[in-house]
């Protein structure tokens, strides 16, 4: 056992000092053996301790791809502490090992925080969608389709029902739709947000109408999930109404404006997208703006290639 690794334990115990920021990689990609350590050590380790702890392995993780902390972040999930579990689970959003899924399960249906149950219910739309595209088991799929369900109709709390239906919105599940349409019909900000947000995800132009009505809403979040929808769904239609909030007020609503643009693709949104960059003068949104033109120039040359008539060449070469 490496003892700095050893060292490093005993450390985080001590609650007098602050957290060894040096040392914290060697919870990267640990071993079984090092896991059963950790675990002695972690209920000497004070909550509060083990909430800043957790809160800075997954910074770490964003900032640095080789840093992976899974191991630390699955023995977390069964933390006492409601802040831990639930920042645990938030930790592991680019985790798509399918064994994942059943802690998830156990905690929507038995966590006895709300909180840590929409974690688990956002969560567990990435596995909806992995499921969509046949990268997923379909037993499981249903599985986690059949618990959102529950959760979306059954919950308790509002936060997770709404959290189970955007996760939904991933699902092509018959049920989903009339879900959907509900809670937009509502006229409640929190509904109509995650509709949108589940429209967004369903991949389905159905909802084009509903998506470009809420463009222009007085809410500054609404106006920006809207957008976000508009571009995941490619609602050529909505191109003016994008270009016009790339000038709105609210910073958010014109970043959602921008890269939905860009995935809209095409002259006039490749127009707009070069003017604004033209006229940027903040650095972030100068390179959220390049970020986007190069994003569209990968569209447009993708929808190119899609264009090729592949077998005609083959018939002309025989």
């Amino acid at each position: 056992m490496d003892p700095r690794y050893v060292q490093l334990l005993d450390d985080l115990k001590d609650a007098s000092q602050g957290l060894p920021e040096d040392r914290l990689p060697l919870l990267s990609d640990i071993d079984v053996s090092q896991v059963a350590l950790l675990a002695d050590a972690w209920k000497l380790i004070p909550a509060k301790r083990r909430q800043a702890l957790i809160e800075r392995l997954g910074k770490l993780a964003d900032e640095n791809f080789e840093l992976t902390f899974e191991r630390v972040n699955r023995f977390a999930l069964n933390d006492i502490d409601e802040q831990v579990r639930r920042t645990a689970i938030r930790n592991l959003w680019e985790c798509e090992d399918p064994s994942l899924a059943q802690p998830l399960l156990a905690a929507l249906h038995d966590d006895p925080a709300a909180s840590v149950r929409a974690a688990a219910a956002t969560a567990l739309g990435q596995f909806v969608y992995l499921g969509e595209v046949d990268e997923l088991d379909s037993l499981l799929l249903a599985k986690i389709e059949n618990a959102l369900l529950q959760s979306v109709t059954r919950d308790p709390d509002e936060g997770v029902r709404l959290r189970s239906l955007e996760s939904l919105g991933y699902s092509s599940r018959g049920e989903v739709p009339d879900l959907i349409e509900e809670a937009f019909a509502s006229s409640d900000g929190p509904r109509v947000h995650s509709a949108l947000k589940a429209m967004g995800r369903s991949a389905n132009s159905v909802w084009q109408e509903q998506v470009i009505s809420q463009l222009h809403n007085a809410a500054p979040n609404l106006r920006a999930e809207s957008a976000r929808a508009a571009g995941e769904l490619e609602l050529q239609d909505a191109a003016k109404d994008l270009i016009d909030l790339t000038e709105d007020g609210d910073r958010e609503v014109r970043r959602a404006a921008i890269w939905s643009l860009a995935q809209l693709g095409g002259t006039r949104a490749g127009e707009a997208l070069a003017r604004l960059l033209e006229a940027a003068e903040d650095p972030d949104d100068a390179a959220l703006l390049e970020d986007a033109i190069d994003y569209q120039a990968f569209v447009d040359g993708t929808r190119d290639i899609a264009l090729i008539d592949f077998d005609a060449d083959e018939d002309s070469s025989a």
